[in-house]
């Protein structure tokens, strides 16, 4: 059986990177050179004349997975690779889960304590989450648990009180950790006053130290049993990670698998930007032996697009906001001024301008280049040149949009290979795509565990 899902894997992983490599070019491109290197004459001849003159109603059928591309002849080659796309990336509809915790209070008074100072979607994760660590701990009989990378402690708590795990977190900011401790302290109190009897809960154990991707697992173990205060050598305990960022991630799973003292995994990626790609690293991208034997890669541009919130973008396309997306061809235009006029500042960080319907581009070129001190004189910005720069918003909307297709694809890829990770060292498991995209954009869990009992 375990072949079988290697081999799965392996031809999935396989596919998909052939894929990132036959677009790479695409992924590669900055839209902010979308006038200095001419990207739209880059797209095959049929790809310009169909995309031209695409509506938001057009872009957002493009994107949507889930959807069906109607109302417009695309060329056949638009409509296979999105057919591709769609049956090599994983699902990003949400799945719900049959778990529940029979001793979970029910008390709408209760939960609003629960809820206090926490956002709507920390909650949608929050609520998913503690369930999956529950169905995790079920079936390793393992109830000590370590939250990593914690925050203020809103999932621990929920953990804690609401679930009946020992709980320990693991915060590299001393000032969170110090506030999950008196949110602790607060919300013990309110229960204590108004719910007495309700919960049985245990103190959690909330630790300031940043987990560095050279920790050793015999390290990490050290720092558990001393939070925990357990003695026993037979100890267990189980990970989760709710958007651990950068190399974290990958710095959990390689402990998950080198500590035998681990029995369960859980968490959600992010900021895929941040992993390290340096083949000598082993706990960045890739993960897995597979993918590093194959060499494979996947650039900074690619892991960046892969944290997009595209159903977010949909649904402002579905608006008709896609004028609201003038702003990269405002900055792709002044791009082309910098690089006349100021090569030096090519590429150069400029200040954050948010798009209004009265916003000119003379206004946005003062306000972006701000901090660079910058002279423009008005004949430049309303040159003829530029004018005619300014009307080809909707190509740079399109070209934006074609790369954010492959968004799915490249974060699949990082996923699967950390499943692969997992799974070459032995380990049951499964991608969940458990969160609501709209809400929560790193929609999967990786939940992995090392037994089960029967």
């Amino acid at each position: 059986m375990e072949s079988k899902v290697l081999d799965s894997l392996q031809q999935r992983i396989s596919a998909c990177c052939s894929i990132y490599e036959k677009y790479s070019w695409l992924l590669n491109c900055y839209v902010l050179d979308f006038f200095t290197e001419n990207h739209w004459n880059k797209l095959l001849t049929n790809w310009q004349i169909s995309l031209k003159d695409l509506s938001s109603a057009d872009i957002s059928q493009l994107l949507d997975y889930e959807g069906h591309m109607r109302g417009k002849t695309w060329p056949l080659s638009i409509i296979a690779l999105k057919r591709i796309l769609i049956s090599l990336s994983l699902s990003r509809k949400m799945i719900n889960l049959p778990i529940e915790n029979p001793y979970f209070t029910k008390d709408e008074k209760l939960l609003q304590l629960f809820w206090k100072n926490v956002k709507a979607k920390k909650r949608h994760e929050i609520s998913i989450m503690s369930k999956i660590c529950y169905d995790s701990a079920l079936k390793t009989d393992c109830f000590y648990i370590v939250d990593i990378g914690s925050g203020l402690g809103h999932l621990s708590r929920m953990l804690n009180y609401g679930y009946g795990f020992k709980v320990c977190t693991i915060e590299a900011q001393a000032s969170f950790s110090q506030q999950a401790r008196n949110l602790d302290a607060e919300f013990e109190v309110v229960l204590e006053r108004k719910f007495k009897g309700c919960l049985k809960y245990n103190k959690s154990v909330h630790i300031h130290k940043r987990i560095l991707s050279t920790i050793t697992a015999a390290e990490f173990v050290d720092i558990v049993k001393k939070a925990f205060k357990i003695e026993n050598e037979n100890f267990k305990f189980g990970i989760v990670g709710l958007h651990p960022c950068g190399d974290l991630g990958a710095t959990l799973l390689k402990l998950y698998n080198e500590c035998d003292k681990v029995q369960f995994i859980n968490i959600v990626g992010c900021c895929y930007m941040k992993l390290t790609t340096l083949p000598e690293s082993n706990c960045g991208f890739p993960l897995s032996k597979f993918c590093k034997t194959n060499k494979y890669d996947l650039s900074y541009h690619s892991r960046e697009i892969a944290c997009h919130a595209i159903e977010n973008y949909i649904d402002k396309l579905r608006k008709n906001e896609c004028w609201r997306l003038k702003i990269h061809t405002y900055r792709a235009a002044l791009e082309k001024i910098i690089t006349k006029k100021c090569p030096d500042y090519h590429h150069c960080a400029l200040n954050n301008v948010k798009y209004t319907e009265d916003l000119t581009f003379e206004s946005y070129c003062k306000k972006a280049t701000k901090k660079l001190k910058m002279d423009f004189s008005q004949d430049k910005l309303e040159s003829a040149e530029i004018e005619g720069l300014l009307k080809q918003w909707k190509e740079v909307v399109v070209f934006y949009s074609l790369r954010l297709l492959f968004a799915p694809l490249i974060e699949s890829i990082i996923l699967l290979d950390r499943f692969m990770f997992v799974v070459e060292s032995g380990s049951i498991g499964e991608i969940l795509p458990v969160f609501d995209a709209k809400i929560s954009p790193r929609t999967h869990v990786l939940t992995a565990r090392k037994s089960e009992i029967m």
